[in-house]
């Protein structure tokens, strides 16, 4: 099973991508709705397959999600989703420890490439 932590405060996005998620094969979704929210999940549950993070919600944001997550030593993957495009935006997360970038809106093809990308396995998706 493909453990995946979906972490945005925006409902629409969030009922999207875990939509498409549970559509696949193997992969069990959990989600939260900010920052606050994950650390505790991660506390209880432990490492994940993979962190899905928005950049901008209410209590801990996604750049102060991250480092928290860096501080728990966690070894999961995160994709950061965002509407940011600023190249020094971008820069710093890597900086800080991404693993992709995603940029809002986007398709399930996307969403799937760089899950594939970061997870190195392939998943069955309807497109």
């Amino acid at each position: 099973m493909f453990r995946v932590l979906i972490v945005d405060d925006t409902r629409s996005v969030h009922a999207f991508v875990k939509n498409l998620l549970l559509k696949s094969p193997g992969i069990e979704v959990t989600s939260v709705y900010h920052g606050e929210e994950a650390i505790e999940v991660l506390k209880q549950k432990g490492d994940f397959d993979l962190i899905l993070l928005d950049w901008e919600m209410p209590v801990l944001n996604g750049p102060e999600t991250l480092q928290a997550i860096k501080t728990m030593q966690l070894k999961t993957p995160v994709i950061m989703m965002t509407t940011k495009n600023d190249p020094d935006d971008i820069q710093r997360m890597f900086s800080l420890g991404i693993h992709e970038y995603l940029m809002k809106p986007f398709t399930i093809d996307i969403l799937f490439q760089k899950i594939e990308w970061v997870s190195g396995r392939t998943f069955s998706y309807a497109a």
